[in-house]
């Protein structure tokens, strides 16, 4: 899978290398403190609160680019990029998002259960999600303390586990700005992303779920019908 058309220049944390107006937020460090996203409280659905699982979802583990797929924060302008000096995520990426999609889903689809591969038996769809970018993107054309934007942007796909066929795809993006030019503020940026983009992707994925495991007991049931007039 191709995650990125862009032609980037990634740099370590130990390069010398800066990327201009960023300050010494970024470039090589020595310890890192840890950060988590995905913390911001999901918003139950109005009529959803206390609905029992009827159907059950299984998350395929999130692919994103091989540059953000670690525990490091990367930070991009233009085609140059470099990871935020003395910070890194709690767990890997694509760990930290798949909890707080599970915590979406929990508080806005409890009728439909998300789960992860080892726990499939008994589930209707797979739901995979390819994330190409997941920074935070200074602007080319800004000024030396601008704070930087968050972006979010992939693909997802629900795929029906009878056949394994794709049922429907879904193109995302979100872009969060953050509040300053600090780690706090690019930090809280990431987390208002990831719960707009996770919410986005729960809502999508757990109403085309419901709809096509009704459309498809409705087929079932015509069928049998159709068979049971054709022997009658």
């Amino acid at each position: 899978m191709t995650l990125s058309t862009r032609n980037r220049t990634f740099a370590l944390l130990s390069s010398a290398l800066l990327l201009a107006s960023c300050g010494n937020l970024l470039g090589g460090g020595e310890r890192a403190d840890l950060f988590r996203f995905g913390v911001v409280d999901p918003t139950p659905v109005t009529g959803m609160q206390g609905a029992l699982p009827t159907r059950s979802v299984s998350l395929l583990r999130p692919r994103f680019s091989q540059e953000v797929e670690g525990d490091r924060m990367l930070t991009t302008r233009g085609e140059r990029a470099l990871y935020l000096k003395g910070v890194r995520w709690v767990a890997p990426v694509p760990d930290l998002f798949t909890q707080a999609l599970m915590r979406q889903y929990a508080a806005r689809a409890p009728d439909v259960r998300l789960t992860g591969v080892r726990n499939a038996t008994g589930a209707s769809h797979a739901l995979q999600i390819d994330i190409e970018r997941f920074e935070a993107r200074y602007a080319l054309d800004g000024g030396e303390k601008a704070p930087p934007t968050v972006i979010i942007e992939g693909d997802a796909t629900l795929f029906d586990l009878s056949d394994r066929r794709p049922v429907e795809a879904k193109r995302f993006l979100v872009q969060e700005p953050a509040s300053a030019n600090t780690t706090s503020g690019i930090v809280a940026a990431f987390d208002r992303a990831v719960a707009r983009s996770t919410t986005e992707l729960t809502d999508w994925s757990a109403d085309t779920a419901r709809k096509h495991s009704t459309e498809r007991a409705l087929d079932t049931s015509k069928d049998r019908m159709d068979r049971k007039q054709e022997i009658n």
